[in-house]
């Protein structure tokens, strides 16, 4: 289930500070293409999904905004938002720089409300996983290199239409991607098809619509190989990561 590693807030001056010690991109090789796949389904009301929407443009922003330094030019990006069908609103991209990411952060906030457009009568996770995998192995393919692929649902309900979201995952799995993980949001949230019957990822457990953009920085964090356990300690040890750093209770998860 999910226990975050930590909830950071960026102070002032600190991206910089960090840029010294990261990655520089101009250095960089894409390692790591993750893929945002977000639930726009009809169970989610306007008001709550202009809160995930905002939920994922401050956890991009301030997760970027400490760790750029490690992230700038090593990690792709792609996103897409789904219901009944599919639509990806941001192919998978390396995030070179802010203005990569802002382009990432201005086509997530434009998904509000209109929400790309999509059916929203349904939820199709596995189609949706099936959509994902073909466009981060495309990615690698044009990329020609063996790097780490991570799709990272988050939906408020189960799939109830479609490709079952497990077998999809398996199947993505044995296409080469490394983890299919999943976030759920509110109550009535089913990622339990990530560990049932084949684990083929990590189950974040669930959070409430206002708690998302926490959840989604402590989720980025723990699964992008790029942010090392003993090199956020490290950061932390020296007072870089001391200003505004605070620990995610563990009942944010459902144990």
């Amino acid at each position: 289930m999910f226990k975050p590693r930590f909830k950071q807030h960026l102070a002032g001056g600190l991206a910089g500070a960090l840029l010294c010690i990261g990655v520089s991109s101009a250095n960089a090789a894409v390692t790591t293409a993750l893929y945002l796949a977000m639930d726009g389904s009809g169970s989610i009301n306007s008001g709550q999904f202009t809160q995930q929407v905002n939920g994922y443009v401050a956890a991009l922003n301030n997760v970027f905004g400490v760790f750029g330094g490690q992230l700038y030019g090593n990690v792709a990006i792609g996103a897409s938002v789904f219901g009944l069908n599919f639509s990806e609103y941001f192919p998978v991209t390396t995030i070179n720089n802010p203005t990569d990411l802002g382009a990432l952060t201005t086509a997530i906030a434009g998904l509000d409300p209109g929400r790309d457009g999509i059916n929203t009568s349904a939820t199709a996770i596995g189609d949706a996983v099936t959509a994902a995998a073909g466009s981060l192995i495309a990615f690698e393919t044009a990329l020609g290199a063996d790097i780490n692929l991570l799709i990272d649902v988050t939906t408020d309900g189960a799939n109830n239409i479609g490709a079952l979201p497990n077998p999809a995952s398996v199947a993505a799995l044995g296409s080469g991607l490394d983890a299919v993980n999943c976030l759920g949001i509110g109550g009535g949230a089913d990622c339990s098809w990530v560990t049932s019957p084949t684990v083929v990822g990590t189950d974040f457990g669930s959070v409430g619509f206002g708690e998302l953009a926490g959840a989604l920085e402590d989720k980025l964090v723990t699964e992008i190989p790029e942010i090392p356990v003993p090199g956020v300690a490290a950061l932390v040890g020296i007072g870089l990561l001391g200003l505004g750093l605070t620990r995610r209770a563990a009942g944010a998860s459902a144990g």
